[in-house]
């Protein structure tokens, strides 16, 4: 049921309204909801002293409200965030001692970041965080036999980065010599614009002269994909499959 109110207090919220307070004033002071005071008030002329004492209230009020919004929209984020880790946190104590188990997140990594067969007849896998990178290096070390001299790596940084700099971060990094890194150069596009990310440090590009290993991660990566993606259809070859022939 709807709240009954006095003439008493209709006739104190319209003499304050006629003072120059706004309604979230009037409501706190009379303890009524806006809604409500704004079908009292709607007929009452302002001065136009009367108005601007309203708007520079209102402008106080937003000015100290924002902050406000923002610091309980970002706890509301945070605490999103932390149900989801919590409900995936298992994901990070599974066992992953098995090598296709190892092999099948490489390969899946590979189809989404790395160079495609027949384009491209090497291994070529690129990102610019470094988490993704190691991972994706520290999974193809332990579960392929590869050959560390032959691992390449190129940085392609934006204009106005120091790509000596990025060649000895990613060199830390991925633990490959820098005498393994290909010679690049900055990112045309970029001149002029500066670098606002602090923690930027260019596109690393993993590279392995193999096409025999390209083929097999990216087919590992497409065969996954395959099962899920065609479930109770007819699939059609991928490109790769299709154009095939030994290296």
């Amino acid at each position: 049921m709807a709240r009954a109110y006095s003439e008493k207090i209709k006739q104190k919220a319209r003499s304050l309204r006629q003072r120059g307070w706004t309604l979230g004033e009037i409501g706190r002071e009379l303890k009524i909801p806006k809604n409500t005071l704004s079908g009292w008030l709607k007929g009452i002329q302002l001065t136009r002293k009367q108005q601007n004492r309203i708007k520079d209230k209102i402008i106080v009020s937003a000015a100290i409200g924002r902050p406000l919004a923002a610091k309980l929209l970002q706890e509301k984020i945070e605490s999103w965030k932390r149900n989801v880790r919590a409900r995936v946190e298992h994901f990070g104590k599974l066992s992953f001692q098995s090598q296709e188990t190892g092999k099948l997140i490489c390969g899946i990594m590979y189809l989404c970041e790395g160079s495609k067969y027949p384009s491209s007849q090497a291994m070529t896998f690129g990102n610019s965080d470094p988490k993704v990178i190691t991972a994706f290096l520290n999974l193809l070390r332990e579960c392929f036999r590869i050959r560390e001299d032959k691992l390449r790596c190129r940085v392609m940084p934006r204009w106005d980065q120091d790509t000596d700099k990025l060649q000895r971060f990613w060199s830390k990094i991925t633990k490959i010599p820098l005498r393994y890194f290909y010679k690049t150069k900055a990112d045309g596009r970029t001149r002029g614009i500066k670098t606002m990310r602090k923690d930027y440090m260019g596109i690393c590009a993993l590279t392995y002269c193999d096409t025999t290993l390209q083929f097999e991660l990216q087919a590992i990566g497409e065969r996954i994909i395959e099962k899920w993606s065609w479930r109770g259809s007819n699939p059609r070859p991928f490109a790769c499959q299709a154009n095939a022939r030994p290296s």
